[in-house]
C-alpha cells in the first residue's frame, strides 16, 4: 500500500524537489538512528509526504543541514529532525509492520521476513506512540474482518484506512475540517488506488480485493478495467476532487511547493496511470 503519493518530478521545481529530497534523507537518517540501518527499509515517499503534511497543518518550519549519505558517500542536505520527524519515522515503521501483517495472511509468505525483522522496532514505536498502535492495530483488525466476510461494499473497505489517516494525523496537530477532510480522502484514495493496482493479481490468487467483490470477477486485469472503467474513473475523481477541495482550504505554507505539486500533479498522474492498467509511476528517483 506504499508508492502512491508521490511528486512529478518532471513538472517540479528544482528547489522543491530538494526539498522533497531532504525530507526523504531525513526520514532516512531518523528511522537509522532509532532503529538501526534496516529499518531505512521502511523510508517511502508517502511518509514522506506526510511527514511534510503535518510540519505544514502545524506550521513548523524545518531546519536543513549537510549529512553524510551511506549510499553515495556524498554530504546532501536534510531536514534536521525533529519531534515530528521522529513521531513520523515510528509511524512509517508501524505501517510497514501491519501492512506486512496483512499481507501475510493475504497469503504472502515472502512478508513474513519483513514482519520478523521489524518486530523489535514495532514494539519500540508503539511504546512511544501506544494511542496511533492501536489505532492502527484496531483499523487492520478491522479490515481484516471484512475481507475476511468478503465485504462488497467499496466505502466500508476504504473508510478503514481513510478513518486510519485522519485520526493519526488528530493524535499528531491541531486538525480541522479541511484537514481531516483532506486526510481521510487521502487515506481512501490510496486504498483504491492499491486496489485498482492489485486487481488482476488478486483475481489469479483468489485474494479479497474490494472491487472484485464489488463488482465480480473478469479474465484479466484489462477485461476488468475495460468493463468497469466508468465506474473506478468516477471512484477515484471523486474522491481526488474532495481531496483537492479540501486541500485549497488548508492554510498551507511550511514546504508547500512540493506538497502542492503531489496532491495536483503526482497524484493525478498515478490516478491516469492506473486506469489504464499502467504500473504506478516511477519517475521520482531520488
Amino acid at each position: 500500500m506504499f508508492g502512491y503519493v508521490i511528486p512529478d518530478k518532471d513538472n517540479m521545481y528544482i528547489k522543491d524537489f530538494n526539498v522533497f529530497q531532504s525530507y526523504y534523507c531525513g526520514l532516512c537518517k531518523t528511522l537509522a538512528r532509532t532503529g538501526g540501518p534496516l529499518t531505512r527499509l521502511c523510508t517511502n515517499y508517502d511518509v514522506t509526504f506526510y511527514n511534510a503534511l503535518l510540519h505544514s497543518v502545524a506550521d513548523i518550519p524545518v531546519a536543513f543541514e549537510r549529512r553524510v549519505c551511506l549510499v553515495n558517500m556524498r554530504k546532501k542536505p536534510v531536514v534536521v529532525p525533529d519531534d515530528l520527524t521522529r513521531k513520523t519515522a515510528d509511524i512509517a515503521v508501524l505501517l510497514v509492520y501491519y501492512n506486512a501483517d496483512d499481507d501475510v495472511r493475504d497469503g504472502r509468505k515472502s512478508r513474513w521476513f519483513v514482519k520478523a525483522r521489524l518486530r523489535l522496532r514495532k514494539r519500540a514505536a508503539a511504546r512511544r506512540l501506544p494511542e496511533i498502535d492501536a489505532l492502527m492495530k484496531g483499523s487492520f483488525s478491522r479490515l481484516a474482518r471484512l475481507e475476511e466476510s468478503g465485504c462488497d461494499n467499496i466505502d466500508e473497505a476504504a473508510d478503514c484506512f481513510a478513518s486510519l489517516m485522519r485520526d493519526i494525523t488528530r493524535a499528531l496537530v491541531a486538525t480541522d475540517e479541511n484537514t481531516d477532510a483532506f486526510t481521510y480522502n487521502l487515506g481512501r484514495l490510496v486504498y483504491l488506488f492499491d486496489a485498482v493496482d492489485d486487481v488482476g493479481e488478486d483475481m489469479k490468487k483468489g485474494r479479497y480485493n474490494p472491487l472484485v467483490a464489488a463488482y465480480g470477477k473478469c479474465g484479466s486485469k484489462s477485461q476488468f478495467l475495460a468493463e468497469h472503467g466508468e465506474d473506478l474513473d468516477f471512484l477515484l475523481r471523486s474522491t481526488y476532487n474532495k481531496l483537492v477541495g479540501a486541500y485549497n482550504a488548508m492554510h498551507i505554507v511550511v514546504s508547500e511547493g512540493m506538497l502542492s505539486n503531489t496532491v495536483y500533479l503526482g497524484l493525478m498522474t498515478q490516478m491516469n496511470r492506473l486506469l489504464k492498467g499502467e504500473d504506478k509511476c516511477q519517475l521520482t528517483r531520488l
